[in-house]
């Protein structure tokens, strides 16, 4: 039996182990690090000399700034207590804006039909996983990379 030893670093040996066992000849398991963020997302494939541009991917959805819709209920809700910084006037007098740090509510919690916005934006320097289909023509970025 002959077995081939994996090398590299762990996620260099998981691209491996993917492409050995679950490889499918239209999609390619691929490393990439975000050279620029969006809105004119860049990304350089391990291995790739050439950078990709927006026009040449697909990113998930969870990896952008992006808006749902939301219910949320409890019972017994017990937050922090509430803590207000006055920014702009000490005495709370004309224009002014508040930092909420922490808030306190006792008893149920309903909020319906609210909104919530995920600022999380992939950012330069990051590491994601992408797969490539049409022969590398179309780059599909699923998710961040992260090693321990």
């Amino acid at each position: 039996m002959n077995e081939e030893r994996l090398v590299g670093t762990g996620a260099s040996q998981l691209v491996q182990l993917i492409q050995k066992f679950g490889y499918n000849k239209d999609v390619d398991v691929e490393l990439a690090t975000v050279t620029a963020p969006p809105p004119n997302l860049k990304i350089k494939i391990d291995n790739m000399n050439v950078e990709l541009e927006k026009d040449d991917l697909v990113v998930a959805q969870h990896l952008t700034k992006h808006k749902r819709r939301l219910t949320i209920k409890g019972t017994n809700s017990n937050l922090v207590s509430s803590s207000v910084i006055d920014s702009m006037t000490q005495n709370g007098s004309g224009p002014h804006t508040h930092d909420i740090t922490s808030l306190t509510i006792q008893g149920n919690l309903t909020v319906t039909d609210a909104e919530i916005e995920f600022l999380d934006e992939l950012k330069a320097g990051e590491r994601v996983i992408v797969a490539s289909v049409d022969n590398g023509q179309l780059y599909i970025v699923l998710d961040r990379a992260v090693m321990y």
